[in-house]
Formats: structure tokens, sequence, C-alpha cells
């Protein structure tokens, strides 16, 4: 049975995971100010910063987070939601860009239709 009073018991559970998560940015990319909705590599982060924020986020809950988690969620706020809890991973968005990629290929397939046979590059009209 678990202990609430033990501390290995509620390690995975941060009071306040914003809170948690804005305090590990600060020491990792030493900097007292960091805006909860810009992404680490924005808010001047690399690759190994992110690493040592896996490693910091990990050892204050006690639960191993795997650097694609936070590359994925790349702000102070995903992350604390990440934390949280209650968090439940959203379905994926569709990328813009492809979408938009979608309606470029069809508008381009509809000009070729609308402008009859085509030659082959190279071809001359004989």
């Amino acid at each position: 049975m678990a202990n609430p009073a033990d501390p290995e018991d509620t390690a995975s559970i941060p009071a306040d995971p914003l809170q948690l998560v804005r305090q590990a940015w600060q020491d990792v990319l030493g900097t007292d100010e960091v805006p909860l909705d810009t992404g680490f590599f924005e808010a001047g982060g690399n690759s190994m910063l992110l690493v040592m924020l896996s490693d910091e986020l990990s050892d204050q809950t006690g639960r191993e987070l795997e650097v694609a988690e936070l590359f994925r969620h790349d702000t102070v706020r995903a992350q604390a939601r990440l934390l949280d809890p209650s968090y439940e991973p959203e379905a994926p968005a569709p990328v813009a860009a492809a979408a938009g990629r979608g309606r470029l290929l069809g508008s381009a397939r509809r000009g070729r239709a609308d402008s009859g046979p085509q030659q082959p590059e190279g071809s001359a009209a004989r």
C-alpha cells in the first residue's frame, strides 16, 4: 500500500508542474526569464541542453522522461501538461503544410487537365 508521506510515492506527481518546469528551464538555460509558450530551441536551448532538461525534470519528478517527449512538447506549458497526472495525449493535428501542398498539387493537376494533352519536355510538335 502506498504511503502518501513517502517521497518515493509522490515524486512523480509535482505539486505545481508549471513552476517545476519553469524552474528547470531557468536552471538549464541560465536565465531568469522563461516564456510559457515559446519553444525550447527558440528560447535559446539546444540538443545538449534538452538532454540536461530531461535529466533535471526526471530527477525532480522521479519519472523517466524521454528527450523525444520533451522535443514534442517543447514549451513550458506543454511540458507542464505532460507532467500533470491528468495529462492525456492529444491526437496530432494535421500538418498545415501538407494540406497546403495537397491543394497546390490539386490545382496544378486541374490546370493541366484544362489545358489539354501535354507533350513531354524536349519533344517537338509535329
